[in-house]
């Protein structure tokens, strides 16, 4: 019985309620402060940025460099240069490798 009263409680509690309403002109308000806004720098610039004429020339860029890198990449010019330098590379390494535990001082 006492879960009736309380479902009951609960179902009335909601008589009283009425629609919330705004305060007079209260859309004109918002609506001039959002036009009176700063137009700074980076809202300019953001502005530009976001425009698709700018992202579209910014990709095609992109694109257009990688396949100039590409195109005109010598790669047997490179692996001569990796393959003759490797050798002094790893002996100069194991070098400075061994130079560095034989100066250290245990004793320290």
């Amino acid at each position: 019985m006492d879960n009736n009263n309380n479902i009951e409680d609960i179902l009335n509690s909601f008589d009283g309620i009425q629609k919330a309403e705004a305060r007079p002109f209260m859309y004109t308000r918002v609506m001039a402060r959002l036009n009176n806004e700063e137009a700074n720098f980076w809202t300019k610039a953001g502005a530009f940025i976001a425009r698709p004429l700018v992202i579209a020339c910014c990709f095609i860029t992109i694109i257009g460099t990688n396949l100039f890198f590409m195109i005109h990449s010598d790669t047997k010019q490179e692996e001569t240069i990796i393959s003759a330098n490797s050798t002094a590379e790893i002996l100069q390494n194991e070098n400075s490798i061994l130079a560095s535990y034989t100066s250290y001082d245990l004793n320290r």
